[in-house]
Formats: structure tokens, sequence, C-alpha cells
């Protein structure tokens, strides 16, 4: 609005060249010219307390003689960031100058009637206003020609001179245009939404603090455009949900027990192509949860699906149960790691904000079955809820590992509690669990054990041993798996102390 902004914009410098203040005498003057929005004739101190900022207070002729009243009025108006302060020619005190130095707010003096200079004031705002009134409805119609978010947001921009723009929920942004943030912007806000709607969004300009914007226009063009991003929004949300139905349709046929594999193509196969599933075509499936089963909140996906424009516009994100999923086209190798990429630098900081996870299928040469895509995404993300919110991991990655992911932590601590009281009453507890647990990671193997801890291979041997008179039965195939689960179970627990090896030199048990 750069236009608008040099035609409107009023400043104590302006109106002392060529405005209605050019009759009154500058007392002092403030480094930096500030901005005029707005005038108050009082006649009464309190009555600062109420302006706003930028705004011009003349002190009416009835205010008396005294300097002290000019005094506190200046202090009143700098508390209120007022523009200047204009006194009646004959009311003000050298005091009063040497305050106004001090406090770094214009103090001008007027020979005239008080009130006639605010009246003329006044009437130079309004006109001032009234320009701004028509460059606000010729922004209006142009930004509500815009259909898309993405669109609405850059138009917007454009109005603020390129100032940075964005939409944002709970301090997580989900679209922007323009400059980038800084830390010393000026930040203008303005909620998006019904206040009892589901979600709430912000609109947020953020304008650079050493400028001379005029802020009341940048919040007013943000209010003239709350409508349009609204109606995109909706718009776009509403596309969505209409585009994720084949989606969330192929995660809904998925739950059938009585299909997988191979058997679930084939049961489905014409449904599955009324819903536009292609044959023969790679993909990778990708699932979104809370980091638990109660945190999935069905209004986070009006939320979810704009941060996912950010990975990909092609593939709809469908609110299913227990999460969220997409099924992303991916040729080969490389386009599926790159997805998984994508979605960990462009998503993950926000993931965690909304505490959430994300979990993908693998890549397959040979064309996966549809069921299997989807349950491998789904079964990535469970897994990973205990990495805490924001974690994206590939099941590529995890593998036959998740199984673990499923165990209840809590229930194997308790067996360990009543199965093994002497080891878990012992003073040396943690030092033989991780020599137990490091036993067992390594097949069996003092040695390699041994070496990982950065102990002698007798040490090691010593805390074994020891571990088998507390109970712990290390001589049993078929309880060995249930150790090792225990022990890494208990080790978590610990302190971290208790994780480090110790040093190669420590022969003792």
């Amino acid at each position: 609005m750069r236009r608008a902004k040099d035609e409107t914009r009023l400043d104590v410098a302006g109106l002392l060249a060529h405005g209605s203040l050019r009759g009154t005498t500058a007392l002092y003057l403030a480094p930096s010219s500030g901005l005029i929005e707005g005038v108050v004739l009082v006649s009464q101190l309190e009555a600062i307390r109420q302006v706003r900022p930028n705004t011009v207070v003349v002190l009416s002729a009835e205010m008396g003689s005294g300097g002290w009243l000019v005094s506190a009025a200046l202090r009143l108006a700098w508390e209120r960031r007022a523009g200047a302060v204009v006194v009646a020619g004959s009311v003000y005190a050298s005091a009063a100058v040497g305050l106004a130095e001090r406090l770094g707010i214009t103090l001008l003096a007027t020979d005239g009637d008080p009130a006639a200079l605010a009246l003329a004031l006044a009437a130079e705002i309004g006109a001032a206003l009234s320009v701004v009134d028509a460059e606000l409805a010729r922004f209006a119609r142009t930004v509500a020609k815009d259909t898309t978010l993405s669109d609405v947001i850059k138009t917007i921009s454009r109005e603020l001179d390129g100032f940075g723009v964005s939409l944002e929920h709970d301090g997580v942004v989900l679209a922007s245009a323009g400059m980038p943030p800084r830390e010393t912007d000026e930040v203008i806000t303005m909620e998006v939404g019904e206040a009892n709607s589901a979600v709430r969004f912000t609109l947020t300009a953020r304008v650079p603090a050493s400028g001379d914007h005029n802020l009341r226009l940048v919040r007013s063009i943000l209010e003239v455009a709350t409508p349009a991003v609204k109606a995109s929004w909706l718009l776009e949300d509403l596309l969505g949900t209409s585009r994720a139905v084949p989606t969330a349709a192929i995660a809904g046929l998925d739950q059938d027990p009585a299909a997988s594999g191979a058997e679930f193509g084939e049961k489905y196969r014409h449904l599955l192509n009324q819903l536009g599933w292609r044959e023969g075509e790679l993909y990778v499936a990708v699932w979104f949860r809370g980091g638990q089963v109660q945190d999935h909140r069905p209004e986070l996906t009006a939320v979810l699906r704009l941060l996912w424009r950010k990975v990909t516009l092609r593939s709809p994100l469908a609110e299913v149960q227990g999460g969220w999923l997409a099924l992303v086209p991916a040729g080969d190798q490389d386009a599926s790691t790159q997805l998984e990429n994508r979605i960990r630098t462009r998503l993950g900081p926000a993931l965690a904000e909304l505490g959430l996870v994300a979990g993908l299928s693998r890549w397959q040469e040979d064309t996966p079955a549809l069921a299997s895509i989807v349950r491998e995404a789904r079964l990535a993300a469970e897994s990973v809820r205990s990495a805490g919110p924001g974690t994206v991991l590939g099941f590529a990655s995890l593998g036959a590992a998740a199984a673990t992911s499923f165990v209840d932590i809590d229930a194997v601590a308790l067996v360990a509690e009543l199965s093994l009281p002497r080891l878990m009453t012992s003073p040396d507890r943690d030092v033989i669990i991780t020599a137990v647990a490091a036993f067992l990671d390594h097949r069996g193997s003092v040695s390699l054990a041994a070496t990982f801890l950065n102990l002698h291979r007798n040490t090691l041997q010593a805390r074994l041993n020891r571990a088998r008179e507390l109970g712990v039965p290390l001589d049993n195939p078929s309880e060995l798996l249930s150790v090792h689960l225990i022990a890494h179970v208990l080790r978590r627990s610990m302190p971290d102390q208790a994780n480090t090896p110790g040093p190669s030199s420590d022969s003792s048990p």
C-alpha cells in the first residue's frame, strides 16, 4: 500500500511545514517525527489517560496558567505514546521544555485558540482517513478475487510493501509470504474464525520497527483481508476433504481382517478402481498420529492439511481412525527418501508443537499390496511414539524392532519387581542390569560385551556371575528373551552414568 501510505501518512514534521500545525511554535521537537493518527482537546489531565498512541494532545485554554499542568500533561502523554502536546503560548514554562526534551516528546505552543487548532487538525486527519477508506475498498475488491490461501497471503504481503505475512495456529506457521521475520519487527495480529470455532487461526503481519509505517493502517488491511483468508481456507478445506475421500475409504477397507496382502487387492479390486487406485504404481504411505491415542483431535485436520501442503499438493491427507493418512507416489528409492526428508525438515518442528509424530512405509521395488504399505506406515507411527512429538520414522529403519514398541513398559517393570526381587533391591542393581543387557545385546559374547562397556573381560564375567546369584536366569534359553526385554526396560530408567561404559582398568565386580 505504498501510494496510500505516502498520501495519507500524517506526521508532525509535515504538518509543521504545510499543515494545520504550521502556525505553532516548536518548543521541542523529538528526534523522529511521530505519526499523527488522531487529535484530542483536553480540559482535564485525567482525560489524557484514555488517548491512543500517535494522538496529538491539545491542552485547552481552561487548563490554567501553571507550568506544572504542562509538565503533568507531558508525563501522561508520554506514557500513552502520544505524538505531540500542544499548549497555549502563555502557559508553558522553561521547566516543561526541559521535561519534554528528557522524555523525547514533541511540545508545541499556539498563540491562537487551542480549540480552533484541534478542529483544523481533526479535519485534516479526517480527509486523510477518507483516502485510506478508498484504498481499503480497492484492496478488499482485489483480495476477494483470490481463491487460494497462498494467493490471499501473497496479496496481503504485496499490499504491505512486501512485509512478512503469515497464517498461524498456536505459533505454528501454516502459510506465509513476504520478508522473513526478525526479532525487532513490530507484530500485528488478527484472529481468523468465530469465537466458538474449533480451530482458531491468527493472521500476522511483521513490520520493521525502524520504519515509519502507520501501524493502524496495517491493522486495517488485516481486518479487511480476514474474510478472504477465512473463505479461502474453508474452500481449500472443503476441497481437501472431498479429495481425501478415496484415501479415507482405503484406510477403512484395511480394517477388514478377512483380507490382507494380495487378498486385499483382489477382494476390493473393483472398488479400488472406482476410488482411483492405479494398480502397478508405486506408493509410499504416510501416517500421522498423536503421541497418545487420545491425542487425536479431529479439529487438527484443517491445521495438518495446511502443513501438508508444504510437502506435496497432489496427495490429499485423509482423517482416518487413529490418525491421518496420505498415499504419495514414489517411483524410486530416491523419491521415497526425499519424501521422508521433506516431512522431517519442513514439518518436524510444527509436528512437535502439535504433539504429533509421523511414520512412513518402506519403498519396495516390486509393487507392494496396498494394505501392507498402509499398515507399515501406521505401525511406524505407533512405534515412534516413545521418541516424542515431532519424530518422523520410516518403517525401513525400524523393521522387526517395531515389536518392542508395543510392549507395556509398566507391566514389564512390574514383572521384574515380582520375579527378580533380589536383583531389584540390590545396591549394585544398575551395574548388573547394564552388564546383562550388554551381554545379551552381543549374542552372549563376554568378550564383545566387555569391549563395548570398556571393561576387562574378567570384570564383566564377575558381574554376570553376580547376576546369577541374584536370581537372573542367564543359563535358561527359554527365558533369555524375557530377561533381555526386562534389562532394556529397566535400563531406560537409570541415571545416565549407569549406562556409561566404565574405564578399561576396572577389574572389580
